[in-house]
C-alpha cells in the first residue's frame, strides 16, 4: 500500500498513550458509534466539509449544482449530502471557503517526516506516535510501512483500536507496536447492534494480546444511562483481573462536541445526556470500591 488516508495529523498530544506524542487518525471505521467522537473519520473517502458559518449566502454552489442538492435557507447554502459527499468542485466554487475536505491521501514518508519533528519531545518526555482514527488497523499495510521506518529511530508506538478485528489483523502488528490502547465500550452483547451498528466480542483481541504480552491501556467510554451501569463496571473490573497485561484503566466522559453537528451523519443525530460531577464521583467511587484505580480523563472525549 504506497497511500494512506488520513484525516488529521496532532502533535503534542498527551492522551493517547505516555508521554509527548504525536496522533496519527486514520479514516475509515467498521463501526457506527452513535457517540462517536469523529465522525469525520467513519467513511473510508475523502468527504466534502461545509462550514455554514462561513456562507455569505452568495448562491454560487446553488448556481454551480443548478439547484440540485444545495438550498437557500434564512441567508446560508443548505447541502443534501446523500448527493454531495464527494462533489469536491465545490470547494473551488466558494469565495467564502466554507467547503472543505475530511481527509487526504498521503505517502509513507510524508508522514514519517513530519511525526519526526518532534523526535527531541519524544526523547525526553519518553513519549512517541500513536496511530488512531477511525481504525488505523484498517490500513496496516501502509501504517506497517510507516511502523518500521520510525522504529528505525528508536521510537515508541502506540496503536489505538476498536477491538472489533474480524480478521484479526492484530496478530499482523505484534512485531512493531509497544503499546495497545483498546476500547471497551459495552458489557451486554445486544447493545453492541443497538449502538455500534455491529456485533463483536472484544475479549479475543485482549486474549490475543494477552498471550503475546503486549501492555495494553483499557479505554473504557462512559455514557450516563447507556453503559455506566453496575453490570459493565463489573465487567471492567473483571478484565482488569482477568488479563494481567492491562496495565491501566482509562475512564473516559462522554460529552457534546460542537463539530458532531457539522458531521451531518444519521448516526451522530444521537446526543446524550452529558455526566454531571455527581455521575463523575459516582463512577469513580463504584469502580475503585472493585479494585480498579482508574485514570480519568477528563479532557479526552469519547470515541
Amino acid at each position: 500500500m504506497t497511500k494512506g488516508l488520513i484525516f488529521d495529523i496532532q502533535r503534542f498530544s498527551i492522551n493517547d498513550g505516555p508521554g509527548i506524542r504525536t496522533t496519527v487518525f486514520f479514516k475509515g471505521c467498521g463501526l457506527r458509534c452513535r457517540w462517536c467522537h469523529n465522525p469525520e473519520s467513519i467513511a473510508s473517502y475523502v468527504q466534502l466539509s461545509y462550514d455554514p458559518d462561513k456562507c455569505d449566502g452568495c448562491e454560487k454552489c446553488v448556481t454551480f449544482v443548478q439547484g440540485n442538492g444545495i438550498k437557500m435557507h434564512e441567508g446560508k447554502a443548505v447541502v443534501d449530502f446523500t448527493i454531495h459527499d464527494r462533489n469536491l468542485d465545490l470547494i473551488d466554487v466558494c469565495p467564502r471557503h466554507a467547503f472543505g475536505r475530511f481527509g487526504r491521501e498521503v505517502d509513507v514518508d510524508e508522514v514519517v517526516n513530519e511525526v519526526l519533528k518532534d523526535i527531541d519531545y519524544y526523547v525526553t518526555s519518553q513519549g512517541g506516535v500513536t496511530f488512531s482514527g477511525g481504525e488505523a488497523l484498517n490500513q496496516w499495510p501502509f501504517v506497517e510501512e510507516v511502523a518500521k521506518k520510525l522504529k528505525q529511530q528508536g521510537i515508541h508506538l502506540t496503536l489505538d483500536v476498536s477491538a472489533n478485528d474480524p480478521n484479526q489483523d492484530i496478530k499482523r502488528t505484534l512485531d512493531l507496536i509497544d503499546l495497545y490502547l483498546v476500547d471497551y465500550k459495552l458489557t451486554k452483547p445486544e447493545a453492541y447492534d443497538k449502538y455500534l451498528g455491529k456485533s463483536f466480542d472484544p475479549t479475543v483481541m485482549l486474549q490475543t494480546l494477552a498471550d503475546a504480552k503486549k501492555p495494553v491501556i483499557l479505554r473504557c467510554v462512559l455514557i450516563p444511562d447507556v453503559n455506566d451501569t453496575p453490570e459493565h463496571f463489573q465487567a471492567i473490573a473483571d478484565l482488569k483481573s482477568r488479563y494481567t497485561n492491562i496495565m491501566q484503566v482509562d475512564l473516559l466522559p462522554y460529552h457534546k462536541l460542537i463539530k458532531r453537528q457539522q458531521f451531518r451523519l444519521i448516526n451522530q443525530r444521537e446526543f446524550y445526556r452529558v455526566p454531571d460531577n455527581a455521575d463523575k464521583e459516582r463512577w469513580i467511587e463504584i469502580i475503585k470500591k472493585l479494585g480498579v484505580t482508574p485514570v480519568y480523563l477528563e479532557s479526552k472525549a469519547i470515541q
